[in-house]
């Protein structure tokens, strides 16, 4: 089981959450990722320990690393690359006896990348009739189990790296440790303490200085990945709209007693016209859902992050409505403002827009429906000063701001993290190296929204409901559904 850190944990300087191992650690981390570049070059060790398994594999490793080590002025580590770059004579003499220790076949996976251009003595020595393809999946396996670095199958192969350290002499450790680590291919993974012994080999292995072999990474990751096909997967997840269709009747319901109410007893109540604007904008948005199956779409999330906006609106209006002579029209006339800011950038640029979207003529009407746009002020600052967020805080609704609204926020933002959930997917070859491939065909459909937006617009009818209250037939009607 993983442990991790908490949020109250991490560090907050200047707007960004640091993490405790990056706060320790300040920048001095080197950037050498275990997948991408470290396990290309001991997958030959591992293909061996695949091919006899654990106990006669480590056996196996043993006696040839001590081959290998004989040429340690020249392989530091026990790298494949390294081994490729020694003097052609000296090749052909350890692999030579290599093949007296083990199988071809054990290694022999590797042809179908290092060939007979790229690796002529490896090539020609350890080619067999083996198919590409079975070559490519034994390689596949491998990868697949080694692609995270802390399973048993990985320590185990980053133990050979450890212990050809000791084979040559650069590895300087206490006689406990030194005692330890010589347990380690005696015993079972199941044995207690492998518990102390495995992070030990992991965290000698990982802060071993590691030269990169660009050529040689290039060589392994453009062959095997070209000669695999991707395996894209998605995440089949399930519509969890029933009854929507009903709900968004009520809804219309409610609204439509509420606009009576309003038209026949207030109609020039700019309170109540401000709240029942709001309420019915948020329905219009849901309807659009209902209406055009959004449920599942990323256009979905922005209709659940201004029912949100909305809600928290209201409370705040109504929260800070005594210290304000009118906040309802001033409301008002700060969204008025923002259209007019529009206007008058068009005025400025003087671009016929008549094929946009954005009727300016229309705006230019709606600005001036109530008073003369001399008189009203721009304000690009968020209504009375306050983020979202501030005001998600002062209405106490903190945890739905940081839990949904952020969240739908990174779609509307289009932030890397909404664009890989809902418009990348998952390629499932290790060969690969997991990589995403963009979803243009529509295939990943996202978590279904409309619970969420119910449970919204619940509150938005709430705020209407303890305003203006509601007839008792209709609390009977929703109390028996």
């Amino acid at each position: 089981m993983i442990n991790h850190s908490s949020l109250s944990d991490h560090d907050f300087n200047r707007g960004k959450f640091i993490t405790p191992i990056n706060k320790v650690l300040a920048g001095n981390m080197k950037d050498n990722p275990w997948f991408q570049l470290r396990l290309p070059e001991y997958l030959w060790l591992a293909l061996i320990l695949k091919y006899y398994g654990r106990e006669d594999g480590l056996v196996k490793c043993n006696l040839l690393l001590r081959k290998v080590s004989e040429y340690k002025s020249l392989i530091e580590l026990p790298k494949f690359s390294s081994i490729l770059n020694l003097p052609d004579d000296e090749q052909k003499k350890l692999f030579i006896q290599f093949s007296e220790i083990i199988d071809n076949e054990a290694v022999a996976p590797l042809t179908a990348i290092f060939t007979y251009t790229d690796a002529r003595c490896f090539a020609t020595h350890f080619f067999t009739q083996i198919s590409l393809e079975e070559r490519i999946e034994s390689i596949n396996e491998v990868i697949s189990k080694l692609s995270y670095h802390q399973t048993e199958f990985a320590t185990d192969l980053r133990f050979l790296v450890v212990y050809y350290l000791l084979l040559v002499g650069q590895l300087h450790t206490s006689k406990e440790n030194l005692e330890l680590l010589m347990q380690y291919p005696t015993l079972t993974h199941s044995n207690e303490t492998m518990r102390m012994i495995r992070p030990m080999i992991r965290a000698i292995e990982v802060g071993l200085p590691n030269d990169i072999n660009n050529d040689y990474l290039n060589t392994f990751w453009e062959g095997v990945s070209r000669l695999s096909d991707c395996e894209l997967f998605k995440i089949d997840i399930k519509p969890e709209h029933n009854g929507a269709e009903m709900y968004i009747s009520k809804i219309k319901e409610f609204l439509q007693y509420y606009t009576e109410l309003f038209t026949s007893t207030r109609p020039l109540d700019n309170r109540m016209l401000v709240i029942l604007g709001i309420a019915t904008y948020s329905y219009k948005r849901l309807l659009e859902v209902v209406e055009h199956n959004l449920y599942q779409t990323i256009v979905g999330r922005s209709v659940v992050r201004v029912l949100i906006e909305n809600y928290i609106m209201l409370k705040y209006l109504l929260k800070n409505e005594s210290s304000h002579k009118d906040i309802w029209t001033e409301y008002q006339y700060y969204g008025i403002g923002q259209y007019k800011l529009i206007v008058e950038k068009h005025r400025e640029s003087g671009k016929d827009l008549s094929d946009s979207h954005v009727m300016y003529d229309y705006m230019d009407l709606l600005v001036n429906e109530y008073k003369d746009e001399e008189f009203i002020d721009m304000d690009t600052s968020y209504f009375n000063n306050d983020a979202i967020r501030i005001k998600a805080q002062k209405v106490d609704e903190k945890e739905l701001y940081g839990l949904y609204y952020d969240y739908d926020s990174a779609f509307e933002h289009g932030l890397w993290g909404a664009i890989r959930e809902s418009s990348l997917l998952k390629c499932n070859s290790p060969s690969h190296q997991y990589h995403c491939v963009p979803d243009i065909e529509n295939e990943q459909k996202l978590k279904d929204i409309w619970c969420d937006c119910e449970k919204i617009m619940d509150k938005i009818m709430k705020v209407l409901e303890d305003e203006y209250g509601l007839p008792n037939y209709f609390k009977t009607e929703v109390t028996n559904d």
